[in-house]
C-alpha cells in the first residue's frame, strides 16, 4: 500500500530490536530518527537561536542549500551523500564543491566528506574550496586491519600520498592549489533544482 505515493513502511515486517542501548527502538525506527525529514530551516533557525555554540550541518548536497545555512548562521557546512550508502545516485561531494564554495565566498568553511579513498582524493577536495576534509573509510578500513597500529599505517598512507600528490602537481602547500589543477570527469549534466 501506499501513503501520497510513497510505501506505507507501517506494513513492513517487524525488524529484530537493537539491543545495543536498551530502548527497545527498531531498525527502522531508528533511521527514522536519524534522518528526519521533516528538518526545516524554520528548525534549524530555532536551534540556531537556542544553542548558543557553534554549529556544523553535514549533507549538504546543493548550493542553494550552502546559501541558505550561511545566512541562518550556521558555523560550517560538511558537503556529503553520507558515504554514498544512503544515496548512491546522489552527485558525488567531490563535484559539488566548486559551485558551493562559489556560494559560500569564505564566509564559514567547507568540509567536504564521502568518497575519500585515497591523499588525492584529500588534495583534489582542497583544490576544489574544502577547507577540510572528512576521513572515515580509511581508518575504519586500518582499525579493522590491524587497531590503533592499522589507524596510524592508514593515517601514514594518506599524508604520504598527499605529499606525493602535491609533488606531482608542482607545488609544496596545500594552501597553493587551486581548481585549475583538478579536471573531473563528466557524468552528465546536472538536473535544475
Amino acid at each position: 500500500m501506499e501513503v501520497d505515493g510513497a510505501p506505507d513502511l507501517a506494513e513492513l515486517p517487524r525488524l529484530p530490536q537493537f539491543s545495543g542501548d536498551g530502548d527497545g527502538i527498531g531498525r527502522l525506527a531508528l533511521v527514522d530518527r536519524m534522518f528526519d525529514p521533516s528538518l526545516t530551516y524554520d528548525d534549524l533557525a530555532w536551534l540556531r537561536q537556542e544553542w548558543p555554540g557553534r554549529m556544523v550541518v553535514k549533507g549538504v548536497q546543493h548550493p542553494a542549500d550552502a546559501h541558505a545555512l550561511v545566512e541562518l548562521g550556521i558555523d560550517g557546512i560538511v558537503v556529503s551523500n553520507h558515504g554514498g550508502r544512503q544515496l548512491d545516485k546522489a552527485v558525488p561531494p567531490l563535484e559539488l564543491l566548486p559551485e558551493i564554495t562559489e556560494v559560500v565566498r569564505g564566509r564559514v568553511p567547507i568540509l567536504m566528506d564521502t568518497g575519500v579513498l585515497s591523499g588525492a582524493d584529500v588534495v583534489a577536495a582542497v583544490a576544489l574550496g574544502a577547507d577540510a576534509v572528512l576521513v572515515g573509510r580509511a581508518y575504519l578500513y586500518g582499525l579493522m586491519a590491524g587497531g590503533e597500529a592499522g589507524v596510524d599505517r592508514a593515517l601514514e598512507i594518506l599524508t604520504t600520498e598527499v605529499h606525493r600528490t602535491l609533488r606531482l602537481l608542482g607545488v609544496t602547500r596545500l594552501a597553493d592549489l587551486g581548481p585549475e589543477q583538478v579536471q573531473l570527469a563528466r557524468r552528465g549534466t546536472r538536473a535544475a533544482r
